[in-house]
């Protein structure tokens, strides 16, 4: 019994240990990259897309794929370009009554109905209520209450709530369901969530991503930590995408005891989910004329 009660404490001890390790290796000082990095961590993303885009067009993911257009559009690369018109092409042509077609083209309006959009998660239904501007959605509760700062203290164990949320409230303001400055202290308070988030979760999986592109997207660069940036672009894969599996220990091979959601044995393997996000990212980092600063830890 006494040997079990030290090997507890042991094991508790190692993962303080590593906790602290990693809120340190998280949020030291370093430089802001250089705008080299940047673009070809872009470069190298947008490769992968194109290498991959066969694969890609198989993944009917709306937010995704107007996430391609946007950087297409912010960027001019015709490469981003030559891919969304390929998806527009095999996926959007044939459904142009769809209720997220007036995601991909802004002041184009498709008739909603609640039931229609009622098994959706209910940020999907936010971002459909946001880029159709429908006042019947808006006043759905599950959709009107995400328009509140503290909705995700509902949500606690969600962890991209906060970036989900924010989302939403970016496609309101771009398609003007709603007054910028009306939403201005919302989005300040999640900006700030996200912040912390950042600060106290190392997880370098998806919604580590995520957390940093939506501070980037939503005009908050300033929040973004140098350190933060650096690690995605460490955490750039061989092939030029991202994987949202972070390895912490190699058990021989390709596989490793690392970090999904939750603890997991796998392959670190770049994927479209994490890719289309880094390109974006990129996009606007490299296309903005707001200068990276090196944000105190």
């Amino acid at each position: 019994m006494q040997i079990l009660r030290r090997l507890t404490l042991v094991a508790f001890a190692s993962l303080l240990l590593l906790a602290a390790c990693s809120g340190w290796l998280n949020n030291r000082h370093v430089p802001p990259p250089a705008p080299e990095q940047l673009e070809r961590a872009r470069e190298s993303g947008i490769q992968w897309l194109i290498r991959n885009a066969d694969s890609n067009l198989r993944i009917d993911k709306a937010v995704l794929w107007q996430m391609i257009q946007r950087a297409a559009e912010i960027s001019g690369d015709p490469r981003l370009q030559t891919l969304f018109a390929r998806y527009r092409q095999s996926v959007l042509d044939d459904r142009r009554d769809s209720y997220w077609h007036p995601l991909f083209f802004p002041g184009t309006w498709v008739p909603v109905r609640s039931e229609d959009i009622g098994q959706l998660p209910d940020y999907n239904q936010h971002f459909i209520y946001a880029v159709t501007c429908d006042t019947e959605l808006g006043k759905l509760p599950v959709i009107a209450v995400q328009n509140s700062a503290d909705f995700c203290d509902r949500h606690p164990l969600r962890p991209a709530c906060v970036t989900h949320q924010l989302m939403g409230l970016e496609l309101m303001k771009r398609s003007g369901c709603a007054d910028s400055d009306a939403l201005a202290p919302t989005v300040e308070a999640l900006q700030e969530r996200i912040r912390n988030q950042l600060t106290w979760d190392p997880r370098l999986v998806d919604v580590y991503m995520q957390r940093v592109l939506m501070l980037v997207d939503s005009g908050s660069v300033n929040r973004v930590k140098p350190i933060w940036l650096d690690r995605i672009l460490n955490a750039q894969q061989p092939d030029g995408g991202w994987s949202p599996f972070m390895p912490l220990l190699s058990i021989g091979g390709d596989r490793y005891i690392g970090i999904r959601r939750l603890p997991d044995i796998g392959t670190p393997e770049s994927d479209f989910h994490m890719t289309a996000q880094g390109v974006l990212l990129f996009t606007l980092l490299t296309c903005s004329s707001t200068p990276l600063q090196s944000t105190p830890p």
